[in-house]
């Protein structure tokens, strides 16, 4: 029998049924002639009024008797005992009820197809036959076997009929199903091009498997590529219950080795396991947490490398088409994990780069040219000695409190390595003493100044905007000759602006950017760098003799 869920309009609705009652009210007409035109009424009419009355019966009750015959295909046999009966009391193979009688048998068509339609042509062909021995002794034989393939005939014939509207429903129904699974791959692809970070990922993959696909439970696990071990466990139900809530704690992390399951051993070949209720893993944590029943194991492979695991319980019927869905799932979410952790450790492999650049240009710009007076200096004295002792003493006196100084220096350059947790009071006061301290900004006086939300700027930009304004007062410092310096950073709804003025006596920007010039020299073109890095735009407005201004401008967000 064709399961409820899988029926066509035409087999599956009341439509069907109400026009097989049409069928059998017009099919009584040849009946309601033969009693017109014949002398015996008394025995015709209660025929008539019998068919009438189960006629009756089948219209006014059409869904109850719907649903008890595709639970009870045998109340069909009632129905053919019922027309064979019309058929011996009212002229047996010469009955009017003859059209009557494929009632029972289109019943049998639509429901059971064809198969259940040449089984009810048997049954019916079998009782009509009984039904007019002894009652039509002169009937013509061949009359008879026609009358009998008409059964055959008109019973296949509907019945092959809804056997191929069947096919062609459940054709229709996959491929709605695996248009809608296409929709929900490519929008789970647009949607993971977006992901911030591995987590995201994750989550945005179960929310596909579980809400958009309609599979139960869900896990994904990711893969330690340097320890190789199988962590970051994320599972979720339909329903919206966590699985995995809170991730499992590190003794919970599963190796890649074949001895530790079936998820081990899905990684390490590289096939998906389907349907699987063996032991997944020898955790007995996981295990618990991925509940009893069987499961799909979908590796995530990325350039032959495995990247994680994804884990969906497996259902009933293993439809092919959903399980190649799953499979593009779990291919998308491969590159898409990929892509971030790629990105991740781009991301940190210029951080560190931009760090060492950083700290090369302030140990230049202050440890290395210390050293190298101390250098100058202890060569000059070696030359003295023993001819001028006491310019050699005071010479040593000067070079002590050099080191000492350099020693400082170094001392801020390590805690200044990085920040910590920058607000607009610490983005100002840190400034000042890194120019007080570090710089030895003697008779210079600094105005710092920060005006907006300055916990609205992103990290980065934090960061950035702090070492462009230390390079900054760093150069008034060193070269401008000033007495006064000015920071203001504003903060706007879209960007952020740094301007640092002294008055002091300027230079000539083109030969201080000149590559000749600077290469030994980091503190301008390191301020352009940091700019670039944040996508932002710089203007320098000096001239020699003339104050300097130093103004900058960088996007709250990213506007690549």
């Amino acid at each position: 029998m064709i399961p409820s869920s899988e029926q066509s309009d035409l087999t599956n609705t009341r439509h069907v049924f109400r026009l097989l009652v049409l069928y059998r009210w017009i099919s009584l007409i040849p009946p309601l002639l033969w009693l017109l035109t014949t002398e015996d009424t008394v025995r015709l009419t209660a025929d008539l009024a019998a068919a009438v009355i189960v006629n009756v019966f089948i219209t006014v009750f059409p869904s109850q008797l719907n649903a008890a015959v595709r639970r009870r295909p045998l109340l069909l046999l009632a129905d053919l005992i019922f027309c064979s009966a019309l058929a011996r009391f009212s002229g047996g193979w010469n009955t009017p009820y003859y059209l009557y009688a494929f009632s029972p048998l289109l019943a049998a068509a639509f429901f059971f197809e064809l198969r259940g339609a040449l089984f009810s042509a048997s049954g019916m062909a079998l009782l009509f036959v009984v039904a007019g021995v002894g009652v039509t002794p002169d009937q013509n034989g061949l009359s008879l076997v026609a009358q009998g393939v008409g059964f055959f005939l008109i019973a296949g014939a509907f019945g092959y009929a809804t056997t191929l509207m069947s096919r062609l429903t459940s054709s229709h129904l996959e491929l709605n199903r695996a248009h809608r699974d296409l929709e929900v791959i490519h929008s789970l692809t647009l949607s993971l091009q977006s992901a911030s970070d591995v987590n995201e990922v994750e989550e945005r993959v179960l929310e596909a498997v579980t809400n958009d696909l309609g599979y139960a439970r869900a896990v994904i696990a990711l893969v330690d590529q340097n320890d190789h071990i199988v962590s970051c466990w994320l599972g979720k139900a339909r329903d919206g219950r966590a699985m995995f809530a809170g991730g499992l704690p590190h003794p919970a992390r599963l190796r890649m080795a074949a001895e530790e399951g079936l998820i081990a051993q899905c990684l390490l070949d590289g096939q998906p396991r389907l349907g699987t209720s063996g032991t997944l893993t020898t955790n007995p944590a996981i295990n618990t947490h991925l509940e009893q029943g069987a499961y799909h194991v979908f590796p995530m492979i990325l350039r032959e490398h495995p990247v994680g695991v994804l884990i969906v319980n497996a259902t009933d019927e293993n439809d092919p088409a959903r399980l190649r869905s799953l499979q593009a799932v779990a291919s998308q979410a491969a590159v898409a994990v990929g892509t971030t952790l790629l990105c991740i450790d781009r991301a940190q492999r210029l951080a560190v780069q931009d760090e060492r650049i950083r700290i090369a240009r302030e140990i230049h710009d202050t440890v290395s040219q210390s050293l190298f007076g101390m250098t100058f200096s202890l060569d000059a004295c070696v030359k003295l000695l023993p001819a001028q002792p006491d310019t050699v003493k005071k010479e040593l006196s000067s070079l002590l409190q050099l080191a000492e100084t350099t020693r400082a220096e170094v001392r801020q350059s390590i805690l200044g390595i990085w920040p910590s947790q920058l607000n607009a009071e610490s983005f100002v006061k840190d400034l000042q003493r890194y120019a007080a301290e570090a710089c030895r900004a003697t008779g210079v006086e600094f105005d710092i100044q920060v005006r907006g939300d300055f916990e609205s700027l992103p990290a980065q930009a934090k960061r950035g905007l702090y070492r462009i304004a230390q390079e900054a007062l760093a150069n008034v410092v060193r070269h401008a000759n000033a007495t006064q310096a000015q920071v203001r950073l504003d903060i706007g709804d879209t960007q952020a602006t740094l301007a640092v003025q002294d008055n002091g006596r300027g230079f000539d920007l083109n030969t201080a950017l000149a590559r000749e010039f600077n290469r030994e020299h980091f503190g301008l073109r390191g301020i352009l760098d940091r700019v670039t890095s944040l996508h932002g735009t710089s203007e320098i407005f000096t001239e020699p003799g003339t104050p300097t201004l130093v103004k900058i401008n960088v996007p709250l967000k990213d506007e690549r």
